[in-house]
């Protein structure tokens, strides 16, 4: 049941029969050279339509398409909330839908760099007695099938993208990997925010454009975008909206939490 598309009326019903909500949250990203912008926002919105054609008991809230991606700031395109105003946003809009009876949340999250944001207004929402999941489907995704998984806009994501919409992939720009060692040649860069020395791996918090001169990051999986597949992607998104079916019947059979009232939680502390 999409919210945007329901009247106040028959959202005001449906929360005399559920108390659960489904938002989508993605982002607006650089994913290489040959990936749209909005891949992050299209994989939750496809796995949202799949679940709505096939079980539309669950109110679906509009997906929010800008997250927290500072990181990939510099990239044309690229827009940021960052951290604060992606929470900002989820804050106020999950107190709003709290008002109106919703009590159990499901996040389906497409970037990682919204994931803190999110564990923060979940946090929140479970000291007042709530239920909030957050479902991050490119991880659920290769833990059902292993040959689901892939790295930032490698051949899962873009095998996603041509289920979608062929037509916003360009795979006349597919290119290598193509990483930098921007750090120094001793220090070659590994992976996302990493470079290796000495057989270990470091950290080294920066831009993507500084060391990722093609915009994809294949995160330690054998995923090259040249691999990518339709095929591949509509069996990775239907698989995924098979299991949040599943999922959201299971979380509202779940029992919600006692809210936390912090003036008592540490009175045991003094004893």
């Amino acid at each position: 049941m999409y919210m945007a598309r329901s009247t106040w009326t028959q959202v005001r019903d449906y929360f005399k029969r559920h108390d659960l909500v489904i938002i989508g949250v993605g982002s607006t990203e650089c994913h290489g050279r040959h990936n749209p912008l909005g891949t992050d926002t299209m994989a939750p919105d496809r796995i949202l339509e799949l679940l709505e054609r096939r079980d539309g008991t669950y109110l679906v809230a509009p997906t929010i398409p800008y997250g927290a991606t500072d990181d990939l700031v510099g990239y044309p395109g690229t827009v940021s909330l960052g951290v604060q105003g992606l929470y900002d946003v989820l804050s106020s809009i999950t107190r709003q839908l709290v008002s109106y009876g919703a009590r159990r949340f499901v996040f389906l999250n497409g970037h990682g760099g919204n994931v803190k944001s999110l564990s923060m207004v979940s946090m929140d929402l479970n000291d007042a007695g709530c239920l909030a999941a957050v479902v991050n489907w490119w991880k659920v995704a290769p833990q059902l099938n292993p040959a689901w998984g892939g790295g930032h806009g490698g051949a899962m994501e873009t095998s996603a993208n041509l289920a979608i919409d062929p037509a916003s992939v360009d795979m006349s720009q597919v290119t290598d990997e193509g990483l930098l060692n921007d750090i120094g040649e001793d220090m070659p860069s590994c992976g996302w925010n990493t470079v290796s020395f000495g057989g270990a791996e470091v950290e080294f918090p920066r831009r993507l454009a500084r060391f990722a001169s093609s915009g994809w990051v294949a995160e330690g999986y054998e995923d090259h975008p040249s691999g990518a597949s339709a095929e591949l992607g509509t069996a990775m998104l239907e698989g995924t909206a098979t299991w949040l079916q599943g999922f959201t019947h299971a979380l509202e059979g779940e029992e919600l939490p006692r809210p936390i009232d912090f003036s008592h939680e540490t009175d045991h502390l003094d004893r």
